[in-house]
């Protein structure tokens, strides 16, 4: 579950957000809105990497983050780049992060490098290791915007099935994208958080 009420943060006088209210359990939501207006600053305070100025946050169990940039080790490879995030024995979660990587469509790049990638593979690359985190809360900032048409289609698919229940936050700039993928849109516009689906 996530729960923030009354959440406000500004950047010297700019106001990004002002006194934002969102209770999300087991749905997937959109935050959409204009760059700039705090979408990745609230992705940010729900993951724990920034603090707000005035408010309460709340956020039960386990927390994945998938951020708009794939922000992969270049060190490891694809295969280690999802494992490194999975507790337990090494084969079995070898095993299941084949399974997550064949399923987002790139089961042939698990030698690969980050510097091998395109930037479509790196993003399905970041959501694998979000997916194999394993959490209750997921956080992704436009998880779909370095995919073509028909990867889109195949990653939203797989991953509205395996969220399914989880509680899910996503930024996007794609009404097409929020609608297949969220059960509810958000609009953030000059600091303040309306629902508009």
């Amino acid at each position: 579950m996530i729960e923030v009420n009354g959440l406000s943060k500004k950047y010297g006088d700019k106001v990004v957000l002002d006194k934002v209210s969102l209770k999300n359990t087991c749905k997937a939501i959109a935050l959409m809105g204009e760059s700039g207006t705090g979408k990745t600053t609230l992705i940010r305070i729900l993951a724990g990497l920034e603090k707000e100025d005035e408010g309460a946050v709340l956020v039960e169990g386990k927390t994945a983050v998938s951020f708009a940039e794939p922000r992969l080790f270049d060190s490891f490879s694809v295969l280690e780049n999802v494992t490194c995030v999975m507790g337990g024995e090494k084969s079995a979660n070898e095993a299941r992060a084949k399974e997550i990587l064949e399923k987002l469509g790139i089961g042939n790049a698990v030698v690969l490098y980050p510097t091998e990638l395109s930037s479509g593979m790196a993003a399905r690359v970041s959501i694998a290791r979000a997916l194999a985190y394993d959490a209750d809360n997921f956080l992704f900032d436009e998880p779909f915007r370095a995919l073509d048409d028909e990867s889109r289609f195949d990653v939203i698919s797989y991953l509205k099935n395996e969220l399914a229940g989880k509680t899910v936050v996503m930024i996007t700039h794609n009404l097409s994208d929020a609608t297949a993928f969220c059960d509810e849109i958000y609009k953030l516009d000059k600091g303040f958080l309306n629902k508009i689906s």
